[in-house]
């Protein structure tokens, strides 16, 4: 009796796992980015986050979904501004999808991207980085978002 949907000549590598766990991440993203935007937005009287209303700093978060927002409207550098990981994810998680799906569709008979660790350090250097320099630039300068 076979329990796993592979061919016995084909093992599972993490990145089929992660290409898997990918595309259900992807269709919430995408459900919740819908009932977010569509429903929850228009009803929110103030949007701040309880990091932000109780010490007056920026949560290593803040910005996020306006990063996203921007983002959907095309506005890459606005984006980037608001909060860098939403791009660094759309390039490497984009990258990541779309090459494995190529290469299980076999088209243009690439690899796909190999998942790394570097991917995952990268992701909190940044959100670590932009935490930092956001509450600098509020505490020193006054900038804001």
């Amino acid at each position: 009796m076979r329990i796993c949907r592979y061919d016995m000549n084909r093992n599972k590598t993490i990145e089929d796992e992660c290409y898997y766990i990918g595309l259900g991440f992807a269709g919430l993203g995408l459900i919740g980015c819908f009932i977010y935007f569509k429903f929850i937005v228009p009803i929110l009287p103030d949007s701040s986050c309880f990091f932000w209303k109780v010490f007056g700093l920026y949560c290593p978060g803040c910005g996020g979904t306006r990063a996203v927002d921007a983002l959907l409207h095309g506005n890459i550098l606005q984006s980037l501004w608001y909060h860098p990981l939403v791009i660094y994810t759309v390039v490497v998680f984009g990258g990541f999808m779309l090459t494995n799906t190529m290469r299980k569709f076999h088209i243009l008979h690439i690899k796909g991207w190999k998942f790394h660790a570097w991917q995952l350090y990268g992701a909190l250097v940044i959100v670590l980085c932009n935490w930092i320099l956001k509450n600098i630039l509020l505490l020193c300068y006054h900038i804001t978002l």
